[in-house]
C-alpha cells in the first residue's frame, strides 16, 4: 500500500509539473500578411496591426503566451483544421470554418459595401444581391462573403471574378476590368491610403451585406480549445473597458511613430 502510494504520489506530482510546463508553452496563432490588421516581416513573425494587438491584450489577461504566425491564408486555415496550430486571430465565422473551428464572440464588426468608379452608370445603392446580376463583380481571393451572398451566386448566377488582393481589385474597377467590388470601408481607406487620385475616382454604396463579425478561432483540435469562455470573458472586459475602442483608434501600424 505504500508502494502504490508513493507511485500515485510520484504519478500526480509529475503531472502537475507537466501540466505547468504545457500552460508556461506559447500557444501557436495565425493570420495572413493582412494590412492594417496584421504585418509580418521576412521570418513570417507577427510585429504589428490591430489583430496582434487584440491578441496581445488577450494574452496578458489570460496569462498565457501566445506567438502569432503570418502565413499564406489558406495555409493558415489548413493548419487549424489540421492541428498544427491553435488557432486563428481574426477572421468571420462560416458553416465551413466552424466545422473545426470554436468561434469567440466579435471583436469588431464591419459590413462590405458596393464600391464602382464614380463615373459608373452602375454606382448605385442595392438591397439585394439579385439586383447585381448582370454586373462584373469583384471579390478577394480567400475572402469569406457570407453565406447569403454564396446562395446568391449560385441563385442568381452572378458573375463573380477573383483578385488576390484589395488594392489589385480597385485597380482592376478603375480600368473597367470589373463593375462592382466588394469590401468593407476600413479596409478599402487602408488599401487606397497611398493613392489619394484612385480614391478620388472611387464611390461606396450601401448593398445587401449585413454587418459581420471578427472573431478568435479556436482550432478545435488545437490546445488552447478549453480557453474559449475565458477568451469571451476577456473580450467583454475589453468592450466594457474601452481597450477594443482605443486600440481601433490608433493609426495603423505602419503609419505609427
Amino acid at each position: 500500500m505504500k508502494v502504490l502510494g508513493c507511485f500515485l504520489f510520484l504519478f500526480f506530482s509529475f503531472q502537475a509539473v507537466y501540466g505547468d510546463e504545457l500552460s508556461d508553452e506559447p500557444l501557436l496563432f495565425c493570420n495572413s500578411h493582412w494590412p492594417p490588421y496584421s504585418y509580418g516581416n521576412d521570418d513570417g513573425l507577427a510585429i504589428g496591426g490591430y489583430a496582434v494587438d487584440f491578441l496581445h491584450e488577450v494574452s496578458g489577461r489570460i496569462a498565457r503566451p501566445v506567438e502569432l504566425r503570418i502565413l499564406p491564408w489558406l495555409r493558415c486555415l489548413k493548419m487549424a483544421e489540421d492541428g498544427d496550430v491553435d488557432g486563428i486571430m481574426l477572421l468571420t465565422e462560416n458553416e465551413e470554418r466552424k466545422q473545426f473551428l470554436l468561434m469567440s464572440r466579435p471583436i469588431i464588426s464591419d459590413a462590405n459595401l458596393l464600391w464602382y468608379r464614380i463615373d459608373s452608370p452602375h454606382a448605385l445603392p442595392r438591397s439585394r444581391f439579385a439586383d447585381l446580376q448582370g454586373l462584373r463583380i469583384g471579390v478577394v481571393t480567400g475572402f469569406n462573403y457570407g453565406e447569403p451572398f454564396n446562395t446568391a451566386v449560385v441563385q442568381s448566377n452572378l458573375m463573380v471574378d477573383e483578385a488576390p488582393s484589395i488594392l489589385g481589385n480597385f485597380r482592376r474597377l478603375d480600368r473597367h476590368w470589373i463593375d462592382v467590388f466588394l469590401v468593407n470601408r476600413m479596409a478599402a481607406d487602408y488599401a487606397l491610403h497611398d493613392y489619394p487620385l484612385l480614391k478620388a475616382r472611387m464611390v461606396a454604396h450601401e448593398g445587401p451585406f449585413e454587418s459581420v463579425g471578427f472573431r478568435i478561432g479556436l482550432a478545435k483540435a488545437g490546445r488552447a480549445a478549453g480557453l474559449l469562455a475565458d477568451i469571451d470573458k476577456v473580450l467583454e472586459d475589453m468592450r466594457e473597458d474601452g481597450t477594443i475602442d482605443r486600440i481601433m483608434l490608433e493609426e495603423p501600424f505602419e503609419y505609427r511613430r
